[in-house]
């Protein structure tokens, strides 16, 4: 029989979890739609503009451009790969990473139709190789863990501890 006490942290853990997702749907959302210059430009060339990125840096030499754009796409695409294998009753990374690209592609449309900030094929590829990265956490863990519930609770404390900061960083932006 469980105690109190832990079903209380239990559903404590399932509280932050649902917050700090909708966080993060919401920190995307703003991300790609809402804090973007108005402008509709097309780039279909793979790595073109990660190569445009490191040549601006290299002339430079700071390598603001190339961690801002290069590590903010595939960083903001991390958690993705976990919440979607996670709510995914198909735990296959090939199928979870096709939904993390249909994901992205899908941004870059919205982007263009509605002129927010530039579609880039290097976007989707930095975003599927974020999503990647949060499939293989999450592989991971549930390889250690061996355990779905155990998984989802770990998953629940590390949303804690990335996104409280995150959150603490956006909210002092604000």
């Amino acid at each position: 029989m469980k105690s109190k006490e832990g079903v209380l942290v239990k559903k404590g853990l399932e509280i932050i979890y649902w917050f700090i997702l909708l966080f993060y749907i919401f920190l995307l959302i703003d991300t790609v739609f809402i804090s973007r210059e108005s402008l509709r430009s097309v780039n279909l060339i793979p790595l073109k503009t990660i190569n445009q990125f490191i040549a601006v840096d290299n002339r430079f030499g700071n390598g603001l451009v190339v961690n801002v754009n290069i590590w903010g796409n595939i960083l903001m695409f991390v958690p993705a790969g976990i919440y979607v294998i996670l709510h995914n009753k198909n735990k296959s990374i090939l199928i979870n990473l096709f939904l993390i690209f249909l994901l992205s592609l899908g941004i870059e449309i919205i982007q263009y139709i509605f002129s927010i900030g530039a579609t880039d094929i290097d976007d989707i590829i930095l975003n599927v190789v974020g999503g990647f990265i949060g499939l293989l956490i999450y592989s991971l863990l549930k390889k250690i863990l061996k355990n779905d519930e155990k998984n989802r609770i770990a998953i629940s404390i590390l949303s804690l501890i990335v996104g409280l900061p995150v959150l603490i960083l956006v909210m002092e932006f604000i």
